[in-house]
């Protein structure tokens, strides 16, 4: 495992500065966790060694002083090493002696089925506290709470079903949805269409961006400029969106790219706005580490679900196999939502999508599907969508309702 050595090495070799992930990657290290990369900086920071310049961390002066003196210290210890070297015998022996002792008295350990059965057979303590951890159904008035849909203005609205057969006007309230593709599949082109409308209806949004700046100095037709566009050809108030829109740039704020910072800022703005809807565009802003980027979603997810705000986490897909789970972060990180929203494409060869989508075997077509809701019934089949050519991705077909598919099969 690589240490502050290292480190210190591999940035003289990048002329005293690199960027977290340059390290961690030269290395062979985690970016974070227990003698991680970001562990071993901070170390090395605290000692006045390097220190954090943006995205870069940066060898400080004190290095330079550091080694004037190294020669002078390694002559020392090698006069210390023949002292030490003298009496490594005998400690080595006394260790030896005290485990050998140690071992005398040590019980030996339990299996696995030992270990998991002593819980259930010894007898319950501290039979207080433990009652207030379990939790027992409100009286039937309490425990009533209707179905709410939190309205996005698109045909998302039409895809979630009420149990009478209804559609529920929006995606359920405070659901935490992935919605997941791959790039080009138009997942950004819609959750843009969802902040404008939202933020024009009085909601207030936050607008998590890492594939694009919001505002550009330069004449880049940035992320702003296409949203206020999208606003004037729906014809919204600009300026009620400005009130109601919140926007984290991680592209112009590289600052927000770490979890901690991340973390704080985006629950300031939550509980001072009084946030009603977040989208994350995309969920790879949380963790360039795969193995942990469930766990920061999932951390989000819950406390988004205990302050009521609904959240869309844009995600890219992982594999070759379109219209399925196969996104960044695993299986796992749809588990610890409330359900999927694919917005995909590719060429259709399976007789389910065939008849879903009323084309041919081998025709290319980009669709819409809701893959997994818990909280309420949802439209099952593939949605036809396509970009239209002012920007929007639009249903190419209306969508009908339970009701209007019973009163099909009675005709």
């Amino acid at each position: 495992m690589a240490g502050e050595e290292e480190i210190i090495r591999f940035l003289r070799s990048q002329g005293g500065r690199a960027s977290l992930n340059q390290i961690a990657e030269s290395l062979n290290i985690p970016k974070y966790g227990p003698s991680s990369a970001y562990a071993l900086l901070q170390s090395l920071k605290a000692k006045g060694i390097v220190d954090r310049q943006g995205e870069l961390w940066v060898l400080t002066e004190k290095i330079e002083t550091r080694e004037k003196g190294g020669e002078a210290i390694r002559e020392k210890e090698a006069a210390e090493i023949q002292v030490v070297s003298s009496n490594v015998e005998t400690l080595v022996k006394m260790m030896a002696q005290t485990i050998a002792e140690a071992m005398k008295s040590a019980k030996v350990p339990g299996d696995e089925w030992e270990l998991a059965m002593k819980p259930m057979t010894t007898q319950v303590e501290k039979k207080e506290e433990l009652s207030k951890l379990v939790i027992r159904p409100d009286e039937a008035t309490e425990a009533e709470k209707p179905l709410i849909g939190f309205p996005t203005g698109t045909f998302l609205d039409k895809l979630f079903i009420t149990p009478e057969g209804r559609h529920l006007g929006g995606i359920p309230i405070c659901g935490q949805f992935a919605i997941t593709g791959l790039p080009g599949a138009g997942k950004s082109i819609l959750v843009e269409e969802i902040a404008i409308r939202v933020a024009a209806s009085g909601r207030k949004v936050l607008y998590v961006t890492a594939e694009d700046t919001w505002k550009s100095a330069t004449p880049r037709f940035d992320l702003q400029s296409r949203m206020k566009q999208k606003a004037d050809i729906l014809g919204l108030d600009w300026d009620k969106i400005r009130e109601n829109l919140f926007v984290l740039d991680t592209v112009a704020y590289p600052e927000l790219r770490e979890w901690n910072t991340f973390a704080e800022t985006y629950r300031y703005v939550a509980e001072k706005e009084k946030i009603e809807l977040v989208i994350i565009d995309s969920v790879t802003v949380l963790e360039s580490y795969r193995g942990a980027l469930k766990y920061r979603v999932m951390e989000l997810a819950r406390y988004n679900q205990v302050h009521g705000i609904t959240a869309l986490y844009v995600n890219q897909r992982s594999s070759e196999v379109w219209d399925s789970y196969d996104m960044a972060g695993g299986i796992g990180l749809a588990h610890n939502l409330d359900g999927t929203i694919i917005v995909d494409y590719g060429r259709v060869y399976w007789q389910d999508q065939q008849d879903d989508l009323k084309v041919n075997r081998g025709e290319f077509v980009r669709i819409v599907r809701v893959l997994d809701c818990r909280i309420c019934n949802f439209e099952r089949r593939r949605i036809k969508v396509d970009i239209t050519p002012d920007g929007f991705l639009r249903a190419v077909e209306p969508i009908p309702t339970l009701e209007d598919k019973s009163k099909l099969l009675v005709n």
